[in-house]
């Protein structure tokens, strides 16, 4: 059904240009046009920036991400590098990173995110989702898990809270909490 709208987009474009039509038919070809446009996966080689930056996806990075500031996620992400930032990480969406991460401030996962290699943040760490790392986590911060973590080993210098029954996490090689290990048992987000 979509791919008929998209051929009807194009062939409204290519033979239909110049030719007036009422003003809703103009909306409706725009908005299915914003769509077609939305669903494009932009593709980068690298990014890299003093400063925070905000990206949007669907794209795709063959190279690395690296801010001297904070790095925002929104969408859904494939970088082949590395990711690192001076300051937070927030992701929303889905992000696959085929190298290793690194945050000086904190990272959030809100959806999914999978990290390839080793993942080091010397903030926090907040997942309200799920967060696999195939390698070492080492989190200097304290951890919130709405969600499900799984990595190789775990490194924690502070605590770990699940939130909920439904909350848990894995560590296929073993694991060392300097902090405490809590459960939240309410329903409250904050």
């Amino acid at each position: 059904m979509y791919h008929h709208q998209y051929e009807h987009i194009m062939t409204f474009d290519s033979q239909d240009q110049g030719h007036e039509s009422s003003s809703l038919t103009n909306n409706q070809q725009q908005q299915q046009q914003q769509q077609v446009i939305t669903t494009t996966v932009k593709r980068k080689k690298s990014i890299k920036s003093e400063n925070s930056i905000d990206l949007r996806g669907p794209m795709e990075v063959d190279g690395s991400v690296k801010s001297g500031g904070a790095v925002s996620f929104s969408g859904n992400f494939a970088v082949r590098d590395r990711i690192e930032a001076y300051g937070d990480i927030d992701i929303v969406g889905d992000l696959r990173c085929s190298n290793k991460i690194k945050a000086y401030g904190n990272l959030k996962v809100n959806g999914s995110a999978l990290c390839v290699d080793r993942v080091k943040i010397f903030g926090k760490l907040k997942i309200t989702g799920t967060f696999e790392v195939e390698g070492d986590l080492e989190v200097w911060g304290a951890i919130t898990i709405n969600g499900y973590l799984k990595c190789k080993t775990l490194t924690a210098y502070a605590s770990i809270t699940t939130v909920g029954d439904q909350s848990w996490y894995q560590t296929e090689q073993g694991e060392t909490v300097h902090g405490a290990k809590l459960i939240q048992r309410t329903n409250y987000e904050g």
